[in-house]
């Protein structure tokens, strides 16, 4: 059965243990006469006693080692309701009720940076403290993992990939990958032509569509061309590159081509749910595997393009010309993991890492990248005239060759990327597990904070990028000035942690810069063009689909603490897994003369 390394154990000692125990009293205690009733009480009774009384021995044992190590321990918040469990509660509001992390800013300021939520007797630290997160991401990396709880629930979908490992296997999936993200295998024309087929698609009659929505598919697209080469509105073919193949398994290729990005969003929807529900996982998902299908599409979209880049490493093998042996600029993500490695599996596990790292947070990026354009025009204006000044226009029509150097050039629209990165991370928390004991230390410094082995703690980035003792009075507004002339002080240097920290610093780095540039480059040239024609992007918040708008509240005074950046957004800010926009990013082309100043 799936997942019973960690449910038997966790069935055995909340379901068995309790019963005994009563029962070992009972005979003990010689009290076998008892009527039915209360022995059936007892036996009731017994599970929440047991449960509570097991929670304060750890309790004690916990502070007791801290005291003996010279430390204390993480503020345990005191919720409402028993065993904390309307911190639960608050947290399954949170999208659907509540914007993303409004729980945690409440209980931040009540309990510090840094606490223990210890919902169910369970301890689950949570922290936005930048010398926290820096400690658990780099001073002591090797004792804070995925964890082999993780592991367990993500393996069906992560397989061994680089997010599912720990250890000297990451090191090798991290050695394995490193070299295929340098930046001299990943160039701006690449994604070029795909960018320009997206805004040349994109409605420009007053028509609202969801950008959110659209910046997703192309996001896929360019992503499997950079991992392939291989080009999702192609009807490429197993029978049409020279590989044995039928007519059947074709047609199920190219089904599988159009549910690939439905697909991954399930099975990461699924993994995040077991994530959520915990050990009990397995008994959710009793009857039927809910990741069988997802994976079956999954995996026969790489299948035969697995095949079709074994071929072409043979046929590089075979060649007698040396120089045409050498020559690299055909080559994918896909043709160098081939020559590394013979492992099947292994390709595809890390194919489908890669794929879901470079899918979801590019979108999330590019996403908030045009929302910020629109919601601060200033702003945008800034960043369009640098693009118009660096940008040389080229010849025939009109459009300059984005290259390398073009790119360096722009520092304004490389502040502005992080200035969105900085308030809207797409990955805004993430999740480690200790291994040993750990102090943790605090940013303010004095007596560091016991952590015990076998704890789960949340890295809250999202807080720690708008935190005011950070980033100072002006945390709120989007100013891409704080990145240029000297730049970030040592103090919001370590508190930027959107690229991920320390040795797991995020590998796609340049490619998601490439790309997010040539984006903006493309887009500001589009709406330029567009401009010339009396025509400017405009939210559209009539097309928004009903209970996804944000509350009107909370850009009040009143409604706005901890919520919408201080009620300067106009969009619901939600994460399952990466930060999205509730319902979509809708927006339109809409004359200038009738543009709506701001619902």
């Amino acid at each position: 059965m799936k997942g019973s390394q960690f449910l038997y154990p966790a069935l055995l000692k909340t379901l068995i243990v309790p019963p005994l125990v009563f029962s070992s009293c009972l005979h003990l205690f010689a009290l076998n006469q008892l009527q039915a009733i209360w022995k059936i009480l007892g036996y009731i009774l017994s599970f929440p006693i047991i449960y509570i009384i097991r929670s304060h021995i750890s309790v004690y044992l916990s502070s007791r080692r801290a005291r003996l190590m010279g430390s204390r321990d993480i503020p345990r918040v005191k919720g409402r309701w028993p065993l904390n469990l309307d911190i639960l509660v608050d947290w399954a509001k949170s999208g659907s009720e509540e914007e993303v992390a409004r729980m945690m800013v409440l209980l931040q300021r009540k309990w510090g940076r840094t606490y223990n939520t210890r919902v169910l007797g369970e301890d689950q630290v949570i922290s936005s403290d930048p010398a926290v997160l820096k400690h658990v991401l780099m001073d002591d990396f090797d004792n804070f993992v995925k964890g082999e709880k993780f592991k367990d629930r993500a393996v069906d979908f992560l397989g061994d990939g680089i997010f599912n490992s720990d250890g000297d296997r990451w090191k090798f999936h991290r050695s394995l990958m490193r070299p295929f993200f340098h930046p001299a295998h990943i160039s701006p024309k690449l994604f070029t032509p795909s960018i320009r087929a997206f805004l040349d698609e994109v409605p420009s009659d007053g028509e609202g569509f969801d950008v959110q929505k659209e910046l997703g598919k192309l996001a896929l697209e360019m992503a499997i061309l950079w991992m392939t080469g291989e080009h999702l509105s192609s009807t490429t073919s197993s029978t049409k590159v020279g590989l044995e193949g039928n007519k059947d398994e074709d047609e199920d290729w190219a089904k599988s081509k159009d549910k690939l990005a439905d697909a991954m969003t399930q099975a990461q929807r699924i993994v995040g749910k077991r994530v959520k529900i915990g050990t009990i996982w397995p008994l959710f998902e009793l009857t039927h595997d809910p990741l069988l299908e997802p994976m079956r599409i999954i995996r026969t979209f790489f299948e035969p393009i697995i095949e079709r880049a074994i071929k072409r490493k043979h046929d590089r093998q075979n060649l007698i010309d040396d120089d045409e042996k050498q020559d690299k600029d055909h080559l994918h993500l896909i043709d160098r993991l081939v020559v590394a490695t013979d492992d099947i599996k292994l390709i595809e596990d890390q194919l489908i890492n890669t794929l879901l790292a470079a899918r979801d947070t590019l979108a999330s990026c590019l996403t908030f990248c045009v929302y910020v354009l629109i919601l601060h025009p200033e702003v945008g204006s800034k960043l369009r005239e640098e693009i118009r000044s660096i940008v040389i226009a080229g010849e025939g029509d009109g459009d300059g060759e984005i290259t390398k150097d073009v790119i360096r050039e722009l520092r304004y629209t490389r502040a502005y990327i992080n200035e969105v990165l900085r308030l809207y991370p797409p990955v805004p928390l993430n999740i480690r597990r200790t291994l040993r004991p750990s102090l943790l230390p605090t940013s303010s410094g004095g007596q560091p904070m016991y952590m015990p082995a076998n704890t789960s703690i949340i890295l809250a980035f999202i807080l720690m990028q708008r935190d005011e003792k950070v980033w100072g009075d002006d945390v709120n507004e989007f100013k891409p000035e704080r990145w240029l002339n000297d730049g970030l002080g040592k103090k919001e240097r370590e508190a930027f942690m959107s690229w991920n920290y320390g040795p797991r610093m995020c590998l796609g780095q340049p490619f998601a810069l490439t790309v997010t540039h040539t984006f903006l480059i493309l887009f500001s040239r589009h709406l330029d063009k567009l401009s010339s024609e009396g025509k400017k992007l405009d939210f559209a918040f009539d097309s928004q689909h009903e209970n996804t708008s944000i509350p009107s509240l909370w850009t009040t005074v009143e409604g706005c603490d901890g919520r919408a950046r201080g009620g300067k957004d106009r969009m619901w800010v939600v994460a399952d897994v990466v930060l999205a926009i509730k319902g979509g990013l809708w927006v339109r082309f809409d004359p200038v003369e009738t543009r709506r100043i701001d619902e």
